[in-house]
């Protein structure tokens, strides 16, 4: 995604520890933050920033790996149905900037396909905070 950030100038960081083990589908917990960063890329302003880190959780046992960018951010209103398929926060743009948000579909098919749940924060023009709670190997 570094390719995909560096053509708007954003600066895309990394917060992820290289010793974090946990119980998932590797290939699908990629394919989640790969279009959660797609997302946080498409609607993320030029020169701005787009994170993903991993966090433990309050429990020790737990790790929350999130997207994090300073984007255009998501009304509340329109936080419920993100997920769905073909759902379109702002109709006109989301044609201008090619297409919907099936991405954040296919993600909450993959995280509950672990029996966790993808979370979002956000304040609209400041940004938002997608966030994915996996259980750590022990």
């Amino acid at each position: 995604m570094k390719a995909a950030a560096g053509q708007k100038r954003i600066d895309l960081q990394c917060d992820i520890t290289s010793n974090i083990e946990v119980y998932c589908d590797v290939k699908l917990i990629e394919q989640a933050l790969i279009n959660l960063l797609y997302n946080a890329i498409k609607y993320t302003p030029k020169d701005r920033q787009v994170m993903v880190g991993a966090r433990k959780a309050n429990k020790g046992d737990r790790i929350s790996l999130y997207v994090e960018d300073k984007g255009i951010g998501i009304r509340l209103e329109d936080r419920g149905r993100i997920f769905e398929h073909f759902y379109r926060v702002d109709k006109g743009r989301s044609r201008a900037m090619g297409g919907t948000v099936s991405g954040l579909a296919i993600v909450r098919h993959i995280v509950e396909a672990h029996a966790e749940q993808v979370k979002v924060e956000s304040r609209v023009g400041e940004g938002a905070t997608f966030t994915i709670g996996l259980q750590l190997a022990s």
